[in-house]
C-alpha cells in the first residue's frame, strides 16, 4: 500500500465515469424517492409531523441517519486518527439514552401533542421559557448541526474534484436537501432517510473493509496501532475524552442530542403509535453499534496507512482516495453525501418547525394551515442560506469535531435541566426554570472567559457541563422553592404508572428488546474498555 508524504500534501481522488455515474445515479435516486409518491402536505400535522403515521422503521432509520452525518463521519474518524477509539464513548453513551428515552419519555412526550419541545415548555412553564429555548436550538441548528454538516461535505468533496470552489459545493448540497424538504416535509424526508442509510451503511462497511485489509487484518492493525489506541478508558489528559469526561460531560451532551433535541424528538412526536415511537428509538441504538468499527476504527488503520496528516478533518477523504478502487469509490462518494442530506434535511425541517409553529403561529393563531405550510417551506429557505453562508467559516475552529462538542458543552447542560427538570418535578415552576437558564448560561460564559479567553485555569471541555447542569439544578430548586408553587397539567408530567399504562401491552417486549440492547452496548465498551 502506497502511502503519502508526511506533509499530506498532493490528495487527489481517482474519480472515474464509473464513479461519476453511480454518484450521480444514486442522487438522482435519492431526490426521486423523495419527490415522488404519497407525501401530502395540506395540514401542519402532515408537513411537520408527517400525519403522525410513521412506523417504527421509518423513525428507526431517520433518527440514525440525522446521527450518522457527514460530520459525524469527517469528525469520529479524524478524532480516532489523533486519539484512537475512545471517541465513540459518544456512541454508546448514547444508545444509553436512547433506551432511557424509549421505555421512560415516549409516553410523556408523545402524550403531550405538541409539534415542539417548546411548545411543551410553553405549557409546562411559560412564554418566556419557550423564547430561549426556540431561539437556543435555532443558533445551534443553523450554525452547528447544519454548517457543520455543509463544512464536511465541502471539505470531502473538494478534495474528491479539486475544481469545484466549497461555496458551490455547499449551495449544490443545500439545494438538493432543501428541494424535497420544502415540498415534502416530514414524509418525505422519512422516506430518503431509509434508502440513503442502508447507501451509508453499507459505503462506510466497504471503507472498514479496505482499510483493515490494507493494514494486513485486524491483528495487524492492533499490533500497528499507537498503544492505547483501542482503549475506550483514557487518560486524564487525553485531548479527545479523559476518563473523567465520561462523567462530567458525555452523559449531559447525550441527554442533550437524544433527548432535548427538537431535531431528534420530532421523530418521536411523528410516530403512529407509542409502540412504533420505543421501537424506532430502540432501532437506532442498534444500528448505532457497528460504527465503531465502520466509522472509528478505520481511523485508527490511517494513522500507518496515511501517516503525517496535520489536519485530522482530511482522514476520512484521505482513506477515501489512497483505498477505493474504481466503482467502489462512487457508490462510497454516494453514501457520503446520503448521510450530508439526510442531516441536512431533518436539520432544516426541525429549525422550520420551531419558527413556524413557536413564533408564527403563536403571534397570529387565526393563520391557516396552508398558510403555516408555505411560511415553513419559506423558514427553510431562509435557513440553507444563513447556514451556507456561515459553513465556510468552521474552518478557523480547529478540528470539526471540536468545534462541535466544544460549542455544546459550555450551552445546552442550562436547556435540558429545565426540560428534564420539568418532566420528572412538579414543583418546578416558571420563574426557576429562568433562573437555572440564566445561571448556566452566565456560569459558561464565565468559564469559558477565564478558562479559554485569559487562561487562568486550563479546563478541557468535556468537563465543563457537569459544573454548570450542577449550577442549573441548583437554581432551579432554589428559585422553584422561594417562589409559587405551579399546577401543571398531569399530561406533561412523568410518572411510572403512566408509563406502563399508556404503553401497554407492546411494554414487556419493547423492555426486552431494551435489555438485548443495554447488553450488547455495555459488553461492547467492556471488551474495549
Amino acid at each position: 500500500m502506497p502511502r503519502r508524504p508526511a506533509n499530506g500534501q498532493g490528495l487527489r481522488a481517482p474519480v472515474t465515469s464509473l464513479d461519476a455515474v453511480i454518484l450521480i445515479g444514486l442522487i438522482v435516486c435519492f431526490l426521486a424517492i423523495g419527490l415522488l409518491g404519497d407525501s401530502k402536505t395540506e395540514t401542519t400535522a402532515d408537513y411537520f409531523l408527517a400525519g403522525r403515521k410513521l412506523k417504527w422503521h421509518h423513525i428507526g432509520f431517520s433518527l440514525f441517519a440525522t446521527n450518522f452525518s457527514a460530520s459525524a463521519l469527517i469528525g469520529l474518524t479524524g478524532a480516532a486518527y489523533i486519539t484512537g477509539i475512545a471517541i465513540y464513548n459518544y456512541e454508546w453513551i448514547g444508545v444509553l439514552a436512547l433506551v432511557f428515552f424509549a421505555l421512560a419519555l415516549v409516553a410523556v412526550v408523545r402524550g403531550s401533542q405538541v409539534y415542539t419541545l417548546a411548545e411543551y415548555l410553553t405549557e409546562r412553564y411559560d412564554e418566556r421559557v419557550k423564547l430561549l429555548y426556540s431561539i437556543f436550538i435555532i443558533l445551534l441548528i443553523v450554525f452547528i448541526d447544519m454548517a457543520g454538516s455543509l463544512y464536511a461535505g465541502a471539505l470531502l468533496l473538494h478534495e474528491i474534484i479539486p475544481g469545484l470552489s466549497t461555496r458551490v459545493i455547499i449551495i449544490a448540497i443545500m439545494v438538493m436537501a432543501g428541494l424535497y424538504s420544502v415540498i415534502g416535509g416530514l414524509k418525505a424526508i422519512s422516506k430518503t432517510d431509509l434508502i440513503q442509510s442502508i447507501i451509508l451503511m453499507i459505503g462506510a462497511f466497504l471503507v472498514a473493509y479496505y482499510a483493515i485489509t490494507a493494514s494486513g487484518g485486524w491483528r495487524a492493525l492492533v499490533e500497528a496501532a499507537p498503544k492505547g489506541s483501542f482503549n475506550l478508558i483514557r487518560p486524564l489528559g487525553d485531548r479527545a475524552v479523559p476518563w473523567t469526561g465520561l462523567i462530567t460531560g458525555i452523559p449531559v451532551l447525550c441527554a442533550y442530542f437524544w433527548l432535548t433535541n427538537q431535531n431528534m424528538v420530532q421523530w418521536v412526536l411523528s410516530a403512529k403509535s407509542p409502540r412504533d415511537a420505543r421501537r424506532g428509538l430502540l432501532l437506532a441504538g442498534f444500528l448505532k453499534l457497528p460504527i465503531l468499527f465502520i466509522v472509528v476504527i478505520p481511523g485508527v488503520a490511517a494513522i500507518s496507512l496515511i501517516p503525517g496528516l496535520t489536519n485530522p478533518d482530511r482522514i476520512y477523504p484521505a482513506l477515501l482516495m489512497e483505498l477505493l478502487p474504481a466503482g467502489v469509490l462512487g457508490f462510497v462518494l454516494a453514501g457520503f453525501v446520503a448521510a450530508l442530506m439526510s442531516n441536512t434535511d431533518s436539520t432544516l425541517h426541525a429549525a422550520s418547525t420551531i419558527i413556524t409553529m413557536d413564533f408564527v403561529h403563536r403571534q397570529k393563531p387565526h393563520i391557516t394551515s396552508k398558510q403555516l405550510v408555505h411560511i415553513g417551506r419559506l423558514t427553510t429557505v431562509l435557513i440553507i442560506g444563513v447556514s451556507a453562508l456561515w459553513a465556510p467559516m468552521i474552518g478557523q475552529f480547529g478540528t470539526l469535531f471540536e468545534y462541535i462538542q466544544g460549542a455544546l458543552s459550555y450551552c445546552v447542560a442550562p436547556f435540558v435541566v429545565v426540560y428534564l427538570g420539568g418532566l420528572f418535578w412538579p414543583r418546578a415552576n416558571s420563574a426557576g426554570a429562568i433562573a437555572a437558564i440564566v445561571c448556566g448560561l452566565f456560569s459558561a460564559v464565565v468559564i469559558a472567559l477565564l478558562g479559554d479567553a485569559l487562561e487562568v485555569f486550563n479546563i478541557h471541555y468535556l468537563h465543563v457541563p457537569l459544573p454548570i447542569a450542577c449550577i442549573s439544578i441548583s437554581a432551579l430548586a432554589i428559585v422553584s422553592l422561594r417562589t409559587e408553587a405551579p399546577a401543571p397539567e398531569p399530561r406533561l408530567l412523568w410518572s411510572a404508572n403512566r408509563v406502563t399504562r399508556a404503553n401497554s401491552p407492546y411494554y414487556r417486549t419493547d423492555c426486552l428488546l431494551a435489555i438485548t440492547l443495554v447488553i450488547l452496548t455495555t459488553g461492547l465498551a467492556f471488551a474495549f474498555r
